[in-house]
């Protein structure tokens, strides 16, 4: 069991510890609260947490800047069409424009991040019962590319359910006395037994029962 704890684990330990990150009540705290339990305080897991959360903060953010650039691209262009007559003062337009964006780089420098600013922020109370993904939608102005991230790690269907056990359900409704069934009926009874099986209810139905109904509904 612990051999197949750590085989898991090791891959599927950081997103998830990125998704406790992104949820306003533990933030970074909590992982290095809960690694140093487990590990030293500098320790290289820990480490590699910190990094690939702001390399995917990085990546969102180069996203978001590859797209403004395309837009003020587009809108150079338009722009550039519509005062051909004015050239003398577009040179000077674009020196100025070329100061602006200095400025701007320069105290980006000094500025947090929004992951940064996130971070440095008071967690939110940890007993709150908080929608996460609403937290996220209702910050999206102040927090528009880490919002965006959130929202795609924490939207990430997560199982407890072992991968073999997950995948391996059609030799359960294969084998040798169901070995013909054509490839539309077995995804037939899969889907069937996933619905009907979720339900309390009707969780008595066996697979005997569930492919004969299919199989008479398919004929």
């Amino acid at each position: 069991m612990l051999e197949k704890f750590l085989k898991y684990w090791s891959d599927f330990c950081t997103i998830l510890t990125i998704a406790v990150i992104l949820d306003p009540r533990y933030k970074l705290q909590f992982v290095e609260w809960a690694y140093k339990k487990v590990c030293d305080e500098n320790s290289k897991e820990l480490k590699n947490i910190r990094e690939k959360l702001f390399s995917l903060f990085d990546e969102y953010m180069l996203i978001s800047t590859q797209s403004t650039n395309t837009s003020s691209m587009q809108g150079s262009v338009s722009h550039s069409n519509e005062n051909d007559d004015r050239k003398g003062r577009g040179k000077l337009d674009s020196c100025l424009e070329e100061f602006d964006n200095f400025e701007s780089m320069e105290s980006s420098c000094t500025q947090k991040t929004q992951l940064e600013l996130y971070l440095s922020e008071p967690r939110a109370d940890r007993s709150s019962h908080l929608d996460i993904l609403s937290f996220w939608k209702d910050n999206q102005v102040r927090y528009p590319e880490l919002a965006s991230m959130a929202r795609d790690v924490l939207t990430i269907p997560i199982s407890t359910v072992a991968s073999e056990s997950a995948f391996s359900v059609g030799g359960r409704v294969l084998d040798q006395f169901r070995s013909s069934l054509k490839p539309e009926t077995v995804e037939s009874i899969v889907c069937s037994r996933d619905w009907i099986f979720g339900q309390e209810v009707n969780a008595m139905v066996s697979m005997d029962e569930l492919t004969t109904d299919i199989l008479e509904h398919n004929n």
